[in-house]
């Protein structure tokens, strides 16, 4: 199965429909897509919350009064969590977030999100072949020649330096490696632009 993209040389600005074989599917399953969003999303947490507890934080270790004749409760440390200054007790710390999605579930998120976009008219390619040098006034107009006003992913691969640079200046841009695409990056912005030499290895073509 083909699909028709909307394909702009940067170099002259020109716009032209070209097929590409990309399988687009019709269903989409929305559990499955939120399921693997879900996990991306655990997965790029930070474990930044964290407290002391009762034998990290500092303080005496003598025990604050006599355990018994004083009429008050026994206490054997003033690092307690019930003392001003002393650790805390069940707090947040050496959690790790993690969430092993399998590589078929993130495969057909994948192309669910990226199917979407097609219906919605929402994926462009980008030809750099003979972009020589990096140009953001070059990757802004290419951006308003095909109507682009939203935020958007930038796909690229290893050949498109130039292009990089080109879109890593621009407001609203998300830019990934084609290596490292996954679904929440297609969702998390309104449009999607590929290379064309990032598309072809999407694709698996040569």
């Amino acid at each position: 199965m083909t699909v028709k993209l909307d394909t702009i040389n940067i170099s002259d600005n020109k716009v032209s429909k070209k097929q590409y074989a990309f399988n687009k599917l019709d269903d989409i399953n929305l559990g499955l897509l939120h399921q693997v969003v879900k996990g991306s999303r655990t997965n790029f947490r930070n474990n930044t919350a964290s407290v002391k507890t009762r034998a990290q934080v500092s303080g005496t270790g003598a025990k604050p009064w006599a355990q018994k004749g004083t009429g008050r409760a026994r206490q054997g440390s003033l690092r307690s969590p019930q003392f001003a200054g002393g650790g805390v007790a069940h707090g947040p710390g050496t959690r790790v977030y993690q969430d092993r999605t399998p590589k078929k579930m993130k495969k057909k998120a994948l192309n669910m999100a990226i199917s979407q976009r097609i219906e919605e008219s929402s994926v462009f390619v980008i030809n750099g072949s003979d972009f020589s040098t990096p140009s953001t006034k070059q990757a802004v107009a290419s951006l308003n020649e095909l109507n682009i006003e939203r935020n958007f992913t930038f796909i690229y691969s290893d050949n498109d330096e130039n292009l990089y640079k080109s879109f890593n200046n621009i407001p609203k841009s998300r830019l990934v490696s084609v290596k490292k695409l996954a679904a929440i990056d297609i969702i998390s912005t309104d449009d999607t632009i590929f290379s064309v030499d990032a598309i072809s290895e999407f694709l698996g073509e040569e």
